[in-house]
């Protein structure tokens, strides 16, 4: 009797989370997510910033510094003792990586995806920027109820968005073999953003943590001239490919 009770109390709930649930459309969706971040407001009042942190890969912690200036530069400084090991860059229409075997430019799918990536909010002006955008459902992130969103870039990269049910944070991303879990959201400024990423793929396993984010800060234009000397990261490529197959011999 008492269970008969409880489950007949429970059920108007139950059926009012559904029918929000129907009847939100994917615009909504996007909507909740940028004021749970911060508002439209402060996130494009948002020009630049600088997150520093650590980042932990094949059984090695590095130092990570990444700058931002809004809405599609980005520089990411991956090194060790202050000295940079491996950089990855966007201008908006290039995007590139150098290391110690040299400078490489992105193509295809690879620079497509780094370039949304160097966006932090590419919700925000999704349409004018031609992607589009589906409502996918519901599913479950770490046991929490999550609402699933389709974005699909102007260059047809595609990627699945998680957001959390209730604070309509994003706490799961996949891109093709990739799944990256984004966790401690903290408030910088007026903006909330994650202070965790954790990516898991067939050819990685890295987690990294930010320390510190500063917002607004001046940034040299200089660091997102992509080197003159940078070549097809195809021929990266090749040549490791020529190393494996000699190292085989």
């Amino acid at each position: 009797m008492v269970r008969k009770i409880l489950l007949a109390a429970m059920l108007p709930l139950v059926l009012a989370a559904s029918l929000i649930a129907a009847e939100m459309t994917a615009d909504d969706l996007i909507a909740k997510y940028l004021t749970a971040c911060g508002g439209e407001q402060s996130l494009r009042a948002l020009k630049s910033m600088t997150m520093k942190g650590s980042m932990f890969a094949q059984g090695q912690s590095l130092d990570v510094k990444i700058s931002y200036v809004m809405p599609t530069k980005s520089l990411m400084e991956i090194g060790m003792g202050g000295v940079p090991m491996q950089v990855v860059g966007t201008n908006g229409k290039d995007a590139w990586l150098k290391g110690p075997m040299g400078t490489f430019f992105m193509t295809g799918e690879e620079k497509e995806t780094t370039l949304r990536q160097s966006d932090r909010f590419p919700l925000l002006d999704y349409k004018k920027n031609g992607a589009k955008v589906k409502l996918l459902g519901e599913d479950l992130v770490k046991g929490a109820k999550a609402l699933k969103l389709e974005y699909i870039g102007s260059g047809n990269d595609t990627v699945i968005y998680f957001f959390d049910a209730t604070t309509f944070l994003i706490t799961k991303e996949k891109s093709g073999d990739a799944t990256i879990i984004w966790s401690d959201y903290k408030k910088d400024g007026n903006i909330v953003m994650p202070h965790k990423m954790n990516v898991q793929s067939a050819a990685q396993s890295m987690m990294m943590t930010i320390d510190t984010i500063t917002v607004n800060v001046a940034i040299p234009e200089s660091l997102f001239v992509m080197p003159k000397d940078a070549k097809s990261l195809d021929s990266l490529k090749a040549m490791m490919q020529q190393m494996q197959g000699g190292g085989g011999k």
